[in-house]
């Protein structure tokens, strides 16, 4: 079997699900780069790791153990979490309300991808996974409805917002239709139709 579901070039398509060996091999590697990552941010900036995962407590302790267990020692505050902004509760609960699966790690990684969702590079980078393609399998893994949502490849935290919007029959975009648009690529990767599509119509404009 290929490292992902799909062809990163092409369209994303569901497939037949990664065997639970597989699956529990993924899920291990994408927790333990999420937690490397930020013990790296906590060594570089301070604060509390539990602020950086979006975890605490007992099951910031468990993680930690399976994943990272020759982490360095931390202090106790570090397993202590600060109330969460509310825009992190939206992305959380977006997350939750399409959990793919019945495995306990998935409302978990809601709750992380929801943090990690809040700093400021792409979502990928912030997971500290290898590449987009990788966040794509995560997304695919744990949450299929929005990864078949989401068949325009927009960015993860963008399509995030748009998908709180379209909720609440609201809009976030002013722009009639994306190849309008002069942000497009701030939603689309560069190679998407969409942004080829829009880069298109403005020259020729």
């Amino acid at each position: 079997m290929s490292e992902l579901p799909f062809e990163p070039a092409t369209s994303m398509q569901p497939i037949e699900p990664l065997l639970d060996e597989e699956g529990a091999a993924f899920d291990r590697m994408v927790l333990t780069s999420i937690l490397e990552k930020c013990l790296v941010e906590r060594d570089q900036f301070g604060g509390r790791l539990a602020d950086r995962v979006g975890i605490a407590g007992t099951r910031l302790a468990i993680l930690l153990m399976l994943n990272v267990p020759g982490h360095p020692l931390l202090a106790p505050e570090d397993y202590e979490a600060s109330p969460e902004p509310e825009e992190q509760g939206w992305v959380r609960d977006l997350l939750l309300r399409n959990v793919a699966t019945d495995l306990e790690i998935t409302p978990w990684l809601a709750e992380i991808i929801a943090r990690r969702a809040m700093q400021a590079n792409h979502l990928w980078e912030d997971l500290g996974l290898p590449n987009r393609d990788a966040l794509n399998k995560l997304m695919w893994r744990h949450f299929t409805a929005l990864f078949e949502a989401n068949q325009g490849r927009m960015r993860w935290k963008r399509f995030f917002y748009r998908a709180l919007c379209e909720e609440e029959g609201l809009s976030h975009c002013t722009s009639p239709t994306c190849a309008d648009c002069e942000d497009v690529e701030r939603c689309f990767e560069p190679d998407s139709v969409e942004a080829q599509i829009a880069r298109s119509k403005r020259t020729q404009g």
